[in-house]
This record gives structure tokens, C-alpha cells and sequence, in this order.
């Protein structure tokens, strides 16, 4: 488990009712806040600096596209999701701020593999740090 607790957006009805996907959240140590609309998530991002957001592409306020300009140069990795007939797919758009062209789509299946990889490698240097600190 990191030392420092990954910040987790989840916005939309698809990822807040992933129970698979909470749940491997949680086990890995995951602060998760939720929002159910564009509007509510820009709120947070302005007052919270989040590692991952995972949002829906479409929200009932508005579709989610323009949370790439509130992003970039953060820290944040950016999924959007679509449902399709057995579950959603997944496409990375932002990696640790900077935009992401040609990512492959991802099935819900496959997500916590992919994430676990990304946050894994995001996180190595700075639990290297705190093993050298120590």
C-alpha cells in the first residue's frame, strides 16, 4: 500500500455504481469523492488536487470534455467512459496532466489492471523518496 493515499474523482452514475471497481479502490487505499454532474466536479477539482478522475463522457449537465482544460498540467490522469451492452469502455485522455493521443480503449474488465500499472508507476519515485528520507 503507498504511503500517500491516491485522490480519486469519480464522476457519473456509471462509476459511482462499479462496485468492482470501488471496491479495488478501496484495497489499494483510494480517497474516492464522488459527483454526479460537469458542474459539481469542476467545484471539487478546483479545491482538491486529485491523482485519478474517472468520469463519464456524458453527464446530465453537459458532456465531460471540457475537464481536459481543468486538468492539464495537474497531476491528474483522466479517463472517460462510455456504457456499452456489458459494462463501459474506457479511454485515457489525460496521463499526469499531459494529453494522451492514440490510447488504447479499455473494457471495465480490464480498468484495474490498467490502472493499477499507471498508479503504480506514478507512484514508485515518490515512495522511493520517503524509503530514502526514512
Amino acid at each position: 500500500m503507498h504511503a500517500k493515499p491516491i485522490t480519486v474523482l469519480l464522476i457519473g452514475e456509471t462509476t459511482r455504481s462499479s462496485s468492482r471497481l470501488l471496491e479495488w479502490l478501496q484495497r489499494r487505499g483510494s480517497r474516492c469523492q464522488f459527483s454526479r454532474s460537469y458542474r459539481d466536479a469542476c467545484h471539487l477539482i478546483r479545491s482538491t488536487q486529485f491523482d485519478l478522475v474517472l468520469s463519464e463522457y456524458a453527464l446530465p449537465d453537459r458532456n465531460a470534455f471540457p475537464l481536459l482544460d481543468h486538468l492539464a498540467g495537474s497531476s491528474a490522469t483522466l479517463f472517460f467512459s462510455a456504457r456499452v451492452k456489458d459494462g463501459a469502455l474506457w479511454l485515457k485522455m489525460l496521463e499526469r496532466g499531459r494529453r494522451c493521443v492514440g490510447a488504447p480503449v479499455v473494457r471495465s474488465s480490464d480498468l484495474p489492471k490498467a490502472l493499477g500499472t499507471l498508479l503504480d508507476a506514478a507512484f514508485e519515485p515518490y515512495e522511493k523518496e520517503t524509503v530514502s528520507a526514512g
